[in-house]
């Protein structure tokens, strides 16, 4: 009799198992409809749609109500729904110079709301992260290398490039570790392309506690984030750290930062800018070089550099935009036959900012 009743029991589980994972399509206990769906009285396609129309800025508080909710706010097919129905939307993420102990933070411009972001898991041993790089691939943001302190270094009062990378699921709100860098790097270029795919050249070792010294490299390396893999890939035509990069078509452009050092009187060193810049082919592999961006006594440093597309997903009927960001001025680019950029005042304070695509946010950094 107890075999026979803990089969009958087994059962019945496995009956109100199919019931339950029919979405409240098909009749059953009432009950245990109500627990499958996600909004009573409507089905979960409907529910679905429903919640893709309700600010991102507010599902953190949504996840509350119930695990119906919790489950359908954190899933990517939600973000894909939001993307099918134009319901994207412009955030700020923005980070301190070291994430892994102060916490950064998701910024809805339309409705001044703050969403708060997860210290970055750290290492006991390693502090004072800075220079690093972020972009953004998807719902996902990337921070890459910078340039840190290591208390198991001597002398520990010197700055080590870093090549981890970490990531940022904005969809179930956790960090996750990923492959490292194959070269460690601060003060890089990066951008991405593809939905899939970040590029990263140049960089060095200098911390921003330092206006001198560091290291300098040419190395340039791809990363696919389907494989999780980093490769190699041809190197700059020079060293080059400080520098900033974007994507532009099928293009990925190097621009600014500095190269080797001269010393004045022969003693203290000073750092010689790049006017120029590299634009490397993503396709083809090869870099050219492009013309100086302004005359000589003009600037000598470069800031950071947003493109902004409207238009199409294909690179023929959209439209590209280039502002760059310095102190409370930005500057935009004059004409796509050159490369030099006019003036326009701006209330925007210093800070270190960079595109990101698919649900078009913008992430500040290094501020």
């Amino acid at each position: 009799m107890d075999r026979k009743e803990g089969g009958e029991k087994e059962m019945q589980q496995e009956q109100q198992q199919e019931k339950g994972g029919g979405g409240g399509g098909g009749g059953g206990d009432g009950e245990e409809e109500k627990q499958t769906l996600i909004i009573p009285g409507l089905p979960n396609d409907v529910a679905r749609l429903c919640l893709a129309c309700l600010p991102f800025s507010h599902h953190a508080r949504l996840k509350c109500v119930s695990r119906s909710w919790r489950s359908a706010l954190s899933s990517r097919s939600l973000f894909d729904i939001r993307s099918q129905w134009g319901k994207g939307e412009d955030l700020l993420c923005v980070f301190p110079e070291d994430p892994s102990l102060s916490p950064g933070g998701l910024f809805d411009p339309r409705r001044c709301v703050w969403s708060p972001i997860h210290p970055m898991p750290c290492d006991p041993s390693r502090y004072g992260l800075s220079n690093f790089g972020c972009v953004a691939l998807g719902p996902t943001v990337y921070v890459l290398g910078g340039s840190l302190f290591d208390a198991r270094t001597f002398p520990m009062d010197r700055p080590t490039p870093s090549s981890a990378v970490f990531c940022y699921d904005l969809v179930r709100l956790s960090w996750a570790p990923r492959s490292p860098m194959l070269t460690p790097r601060g003060s890089f270029a990066c951008g991405a392309c593809g939905g899939s795919t970040i590029v990263v050249a140049g960089g060095g070792s200098r911390h921003a506690q330092f206006g001198v010294g560091g290291s300098r490299v040419s190395a340039v390396e791809r990363y696919d984030s389907r494989s999780d893999v980093w490769e190699a890939e041809k190197g700059l035509p020079e060293v080059r750290a400080g520098c900033t990069g974007f994507v532009l078509g099928d293009d990925f452009w190097v621009m600014g930062g500095y190269g080797l050092y001269r010393t004045v009187s022969g003693v203290f060193p000073v750092d010689d800018y790049y006017r120029d810049g590299a634009v490397l082919g993503l396709e083809s592999g090869q870099w050219r070089e492009i013309l100086p961006m302004w005359e000589e006594g003009e600037r000598s440093r470069l800031g950071q550099v947003v493109v902004l597309r409207k238009g199409g997903d294909d690179g023929a009927s959209a439209s590209w935009a280039i502002f760059m960001l310095d102190g409370c001025f930005i500057f935009r680019q004059m004409d796509e036959q050159d490369s030099l950029m006019s003036e326009c005042h701006s209330m925007i304070v210093s800070c270190i900012y960079i595109a990101m695509s698919r649900i078009d946010i913008l992430v500040i950094d290094d501020i």
